[in-house]
């Protein structure tokens, strides 16, 4: 059979794939998705609020009593029973890098004596500069009292 030659030549179609490009899309997405949820740090605790209370800029070692009495001390769970030995830990790294100031945060429902109890700990070891954490109240707030 003779093949004739009409000058007709089947075109290739060149496309581009976008499939690739749309999957390293999506895992980037979700890979600063659940760096954003990781890089996240602190506890969901509720601050009781204070007409005086202030931002504090400087970096000081922070201690936390949630609602359900759990202690933290700077992100690390502690028992009761190690606070003090946390403390002592902590006073003296402090001593050599100049920073005694513990930021005291307790939960509005959380047990009041396990606050004092931390807040003790601390004093017995000469920590002197503690700041109790609060939230500042809205303007409307404070024209009700």
């Amino acid at each position: 059979m003779i093949k004739f030659n009409h000058g007709f030549q089947k075109r290739e179609r060149r496309e581009v794939n976008l499939t690739p490009m749309i999957d390293i899309i999506f895992n980037l997405l979700i890979f600063f998705l659940i760096t954003a949820v990781i890089s996240q740090k602190g506890l969901n605790i509720k601050l009781p609020n204070a007409e005086t209370a202030e931002k504090r800029p400087m970096k000081t070692l922070e201690i936390t009593v949630t609602a359900d009495n759990t202690i933290t001390f700077n992100g690390k769970v502690v028992k009761k029973d190690d606070v003090f030995n946390e403390l002592k830990r902590e006073k003296e790294l402090a001593t050599a890098e100049k920073h005694d100031v513990i930021t005291l945060k307790a939960d509005e429902s959380a047990h009041f004596g396990l606050f004092i109890f931390v807040m003790d700990a601390a004093r017995k070891l000469g920590f002197e500069n503690l700041a109790i954490a609060a939230e500042k109240k809205a303007e409307n707030e404070l024209e009700q009292h």
